[in-house]
């Protein structure tokens, strides 16, 4: 990975991991590593969780004409990727593999693009860094396997990146020129109705482009520049009218404010916004590279300061759609804490391995080998690539808990599931089951019959409540993250004589 960039100085540096990290054998690795862990994680299918079960929910209710406009389930998901979704449901079904197709295909899109995309915007021997950071990320591995559309956020980034490079880049030959502004016009017109945070990344090559076309002076340039903003223009301004002004619901700051996600700052206390706005840097590193997230982003510091000094144009290419998420936040427009900050991971990363180049040239100048630098910002999510391709992360075990429940429950047994949108997704909105705002039912019904609950196992109180109604556990069983715990009627266990066997207790399924 040490091909020529714009701007970029690709000086060799000498030292023994200098050098391995420069050979194409650390590339190809982490691509073969990276690869087989998307397929391991996919191929597992596991179970839905409630954020996937609330978009499958929606897709299964839905027509394509109802996609526009207002979705159930206070759903934020862009229309289009919507319909990509209804399309794979009516082709085949809502299984986990067919529903989190787009979102593996995406990721494994991402992967093969970030090569390019660092030898263009980091070159040198640490280009391979940028790369490392979405092979083994885990954030990135996890979101290739799920329902919802973070990692085309991601995938569009690095589109919109590597187009814009290749267009300011003066040895681009005229007719990759055109194939770049072909996709840009393409993915700003298209882009917004995949993803929504994209806009900010849109908005970051309108001022590139600006600044490069100023120095050209180009009247052909200008109107390209012209054309396509008037497009993302348009584009957003449908966008707004049919579909996303219909998806600010009530309590959404409450939810992703101060005391929910952080996305968004406590406004009342002027401290609190300046503690906020100091940590978005550190929350998207700690999202995209798990442990060491702080480092990365101190990296990525580092990275813009020495970008900076050669390339102005890349600098704003890759810092300001930060800066933009970073005033919608403040006006309260889009959250930006977690998930929703996937998008930004690609400008994070390019910037970090930049840093690690910047600081190897300067231990060099010293003396001082510091090329391990990259592999020890890579290392945590690493060991967890190993442990997970020998086994999958399992999330929360919905589905093994349901069925474990239908395979041993008789017809009389109530069900009471927490989340249960997971449960109706499995087994249908008319599936008899009590919901979450129905454990007084449960509380009712374990006086008079077997009350199965499945829950976190977090969640004691649960268990105490239906005790204390009057109930008398007689099996329990642990899952990954939840327990199933069968209750029957206390007296009734008095008047069989069953009151002194001891509770059935199972062993943590494998």
């Amino acid at each position: 990975m040490a091909a020529a960039s714009p701007g970029i100085s690709t000086s060799p540096h000498p030292g023994l991991l200098a050098r391995a990290a420069a050979l194409p054998h650390l590339c190809r690795v982490l691509l073969v590593l990276g690869v087989a862990i998307r397929f391991r994680q996919y191929l597992f299918g596991h179970s839905y969780w409630y954020d996937e079960s609330f978009l499958v929910l929606a897709i299964r209710e839905q027509g394509f004409a109802e996609l526009l406009g207002p979705q159930p389930y206070n759903l934020v998901i862009p229309p289009l990727f919507l319909g990509i979704l209804r399309w794979l449901f009516e082709v085949g079904g809502d299984g986990e593999l067919v529903m989190r197709l787009p979102a593996f295909l995406a990721g494994l899109a991402a992967l093969f693009l970030m090569i390019p995309l660092a030898r263009k915007l980091v070159g040198g021997n640490h280009a391979v860094w940028a790369f490392a950071f979405l092979a083994v990320g885990r954030s990135a591995v996890l979101h290739g396997c799920e329902v919802r559309p973070y990692m085309v956020d991601l995938l569009l980034t690095e589109v919109l990146l590597y187009a814009t490079v290749t267009l300011i880049d003066p040895a681009t030959s005229p007719y990759g020129q055109r194939w770049a502004a072909v996709l840009l016009c393409l993915v700003g017109a298209l882009g917004p109705w995949l993803s929504f945070p994209i806009v900010f990344v849109l908005g970051a090559v309108s001022l590139t482009l600006a600044l490069n076309f100023w120095r050209r002076s180009s009247r052909r340039a200008w109107y390209l520049w012209g054309f396509f903003n008037g497009l993302v223009c348009l584009s957003g301004l449908l966008l707004w009218w049919f579909s996303a002004r219909h998806m600010y619901y009530t309590g959404m700051i409450e939810h992703w404010g101060h005391k929910g996600w952080g996305g968004f700052p406590d406004w009342s206390k002027p401290t609190a916004i300046c503690t906020w706005l100091l940590s978005r840097p550190l929350e998207i590193g700690q999202y995209g590279t798990k442990e060491l997230g702080s480092l990365v982003a101190l990296l990525a510091l580092v990275g813009g300061w020495a970008l900076a000094k050669r390339s102005r144009t890349l600098t704003v290419l890759l810092v300001a759609p930060f800066a933009l998420a970073l005033a919608a936040a403040l006006l309260g427009k889009y959250p930006l804490a977690d998930r929703t900050t996937m998008f930004l991971l690609p400008c994070l990363w390019l910037l970090a391995a930049k840093g690690i180049g910047a600081i190897v040239q300067w231990g060099h100048a010293r003396k001082w080998e510091l090329a391990w630098l990259g592999l020890v910002v890579i290392s945590f999510d690493l060991l967890w690539l190993g442990a997970r391709l020998i086994q999958p992360e399992a999330m929360i075990d919905f589905r093994g808990a349901y069925e474990f429940v239908h395979s041993q429950r008789r017809n009389d047994d109530r069900i009471w599931a927490q989340t249960t949108v997971v449960y109706q997704t499995y087994y249908g909105k008319e599936a008899p089951v009590w919901t979450d705002s129905q454990f007084g039912e449960a509380e009712l019904g374990v006086k008079k019959g077997r009350v199965w609950i499945v829950a976190s196992d977090s969640h004691n109180n649960f268990r105490q409540a239906l005790e204390a109604a009057g109930g008398r556990v007689v099996l329990q069983r642990p899952f990954n993250k939840l327990n199933v715990v069968l209750f029957e009627p206390r007296d009734l266990s008095a008047e069989t004589g069953q009151n002194s066997g001891p509770v059935a207790t199972e062993a943590l399924r494998p």
